[in-house]
């Protein structure tokens, strides 16, 4: 007799792998470590984001992954890691909102968490690139700055809404004809 999980000696269907649930919450908090050590370096303000990145794993529902991110934007708007800047932050963010809503004690299966993955990698594809046209046409005139990068980030937004919702409405109005 083999032991088996739980699942196949109650008679259960098989889920596929999964993982506890609090390794999403241990992603964010690497992520944000890892990335207020690369962003802010050793200072005062890498214990302040340690601590904020401590406690958006233990309480997400709390406001503390968005003040850890608010921290590591000042902390690195004038800086050269603009691309750790924008991964730490993302990630810190999806998972901190996957793991607010996720019960302590779940098991989440793999291919559940597929699609997340799916929209976080296209959403840092996209964010990457344009990060990167900002720095290559305005990176030789000294550090890019906040503005110029929330300028097109606003029109990427812009276009992603029109390409999104116009065609949306569209077909509401359709529908609504018929």
């Amino acid at each position: 007799m083999t032991a088996g999980s739980r699942a196949e000696r109650s008679g259960a269907p098989s889920i596929g792998p999964a993982v506890p649930a609090w390794t999403i919450g241990a992603l964010g908090l690497v992520a944000g470590v890892v990335g207020s050590v690369v962003v802010i370096g050793a200072s005062g303000w890498l214990v302040v984001a340690v601590v904020l990145a401590v406690a958006a794993a233990v309480l997400p529902r709390g406001p503390f992954a968005a003040l850890l991110v608010g921290q590591l934007a000042l902390a690195g708007i004038g800086g050269t890691d603009l691309p750790v800047l924008l991964l730490t932050t993302h990630l810190v963010l999806a998972t901190s909102l996957l793991w607010a809503w996720t019960p302590r004690t779940a098991r989440v299966q793999l291919r559940a968490l597929l699609p997340s993955a799916l929209r976080f990698v296209a959403v840092q594809v996209g964010s990457q690139a344009v990060a990167f046209v900002v720095v290559a046409l305005l990176g030789g005139s000294g550090p890019v700055g906040g503005v110029w990068l929330a300028m097109a980030g606003t029109a990427a937004l812009l276009a992603l809404a029109i390409g999104l919702f116009v065609p949306t409405l569209l077909r509401a109005g359709d529908d609504a004809e018929r």
